[in-house]
């Protein structure tokens, strides 16, 4: 599979007509996750205000390879909130319910965590010193 992921585009469906679609998409990236060759993977919303997003292949602890994608927008833009919940409910589509919840943490920053069957996640992080907010999914491999 080596160089299998190259220029391969993948597309986030956030409504329930498209939801084999997506579950199709994340299949399709956790097949690419596993690839230690994965390139230019990239994930993008149907809607205009989360445009396509560049996914980089991080090692995580215990030698698991994932696939991860940022959305950046204004510091907690409400469509920020909008694209964390679409993508969530993509998600919960494909995989059911969130198995867990990250507790709060005690800074500045802020951020919400769902954790989904299969090595699926969603996050929403505030960055106060960027600006900025980040919707990020994270497929492992």
């Amino acid at each position: 599979m080596k160089g299998a992921a190259t220029g391969l585009a993948l597309f986030l469906a956030a409504n329930s007509a498209l939801a084999d679609e997506f579950c199709d998409t994340l299949a399709a990236m956790q097949a690419v996750a596993g690839d230690p060759d994965a390139r230019h993977v990239t994930v993008a919303f149907p809607d205009a205000a989360a445009t396509e997003a560049p996914c980089r292949a991080v090692l995580e602890l215990g030698g698991i390879r994932s696939l991860s994608c940022n959305w950046s927008f204004a510091y907690r833009a409400a469509e920020a909130q909008a694209a964390f919940e679409a993508l969530s409910t993509a998600i919960t589509e494909c995989r059911g319910d969130a198995l867990a919840s990250d507790a709060p943490v005690n800074h500045p920053d802020t951020y919400d965590l769902l954790s989904f069957e299969g090595g699926v996640s969603a996050a929403l992080k505030d960055k106060a010193n960027l600006g900025e907010t980040l919707v990020i999914l994270r497929v492992q491999g």
